[in-house]
């Protein structure tokens, strides 16, 4: 690959996350987040985000196909025992592990956040960044094996979709946060909890051809396209939420 056709791949995985990240931060009217802090939480869901989900999906995919493999005597597990792997991993571990990495994002900016909706958008920030590290890897990926027309698909589909879910689905963990530090309620675990099923929901209707396997290839795209309506309405809803709790501070 050349420099040239490196920034063009990176810039295919980047913009979109960057674009949804300044359209969050630029819904609240109202005493805006600092660009620092912001790209901040980006650039920590980006780097830490998905580092640290790696190692530990890594460890934790180990373990439980271990766990498998102890228990081979089942005659499902025997006969299901990919199926199961790939759906544990889709399911549960992988919004479990990446909302928790996630999660630090939040953290690292929580000096700035003095209004409920702030946590929104420090969760969505560093929700996006994750989308936008996760989506290169998976586009440079498509582009090894399946060349130019499988990176594009990729890319198009995953800008649409999953990119949405990883900050939407973050900002319920900086709402949490943003409530317990402002309005003594509710907490970060709570929120938390909330971006795991949104995150794990979000994956099963990816995983639907897995659990249908043998299906025409042209059902998959059913899931496909609920998978991107699924985000968009997320992403909107996100929106929503910080436009109701932002408000003048004389109003307050």
């Amino acid at each position: 690959m050349n420099l040239i056709f490196l920034s063009i791949i990176v810039s295919v995985a980047l913009l979109p996350s960057l674009i949804y990240m300044i359209i969050v931060r630029n819904t609240e009217k109202y005493e805006r987040e600092p660009w620092r802090a912001v790209l901040r939480s980006f650039i920590t869901g980006a780097f830490f985000g998905t580092i640290m989900a790696a190692i530990i999906e890594l460890i934790a995919v180990f373990v439980f196909k271990s766990s498998l493999e102890f228990l081979r005597g089942y005659e499902f597990i025997a006969e299901h025992g990919a199926t199961l792997s790939s759906l544990t991993l889709a399911l549960v571990i992988a919004p479990v592990v990446e909302e928790a990495t996630k999660a630090y994002g939040v953290l690292v900016s929580k000096r700035y956040i003095d209004e409920i909706e702030d946590g929104l958008v420090y969760g969505a920030s560093s929700g996006f960044g994750f989308a936008f590290m996760e989506n290169l890897l998976y586009e440079i990926s498509a582009l090894l094996s399946g060349g130019f027309f499988a990176w594009l698909t990729v890319s198009i589909i995953r800008s649409l979709s999953s990119a949405l879910l990883h900050g939407s689905s973050t900002a319920f963990t900086g709402l949490g946060y943003s409530m317990r530090k402002i309005a003594r309620r509710s907490s970060m675990g709570r929120g938390y909890l909330k971006a795991v099923t949104m995150h794990s929901s979000f994956n099963l209707l990816a995983s639907i051809p897995i659990l249908l396997g043998g299906i025409h290839p042209i059902f998959y795209l059913a899931p496909l396209l609920i998978a991107i309506v699924y985000g968009f309405m997320a992403f909107s809803y996100i929106r929503k939420k910080i436009k109701m709790y932002d408000r003048p501070l004389r109003q307050r």
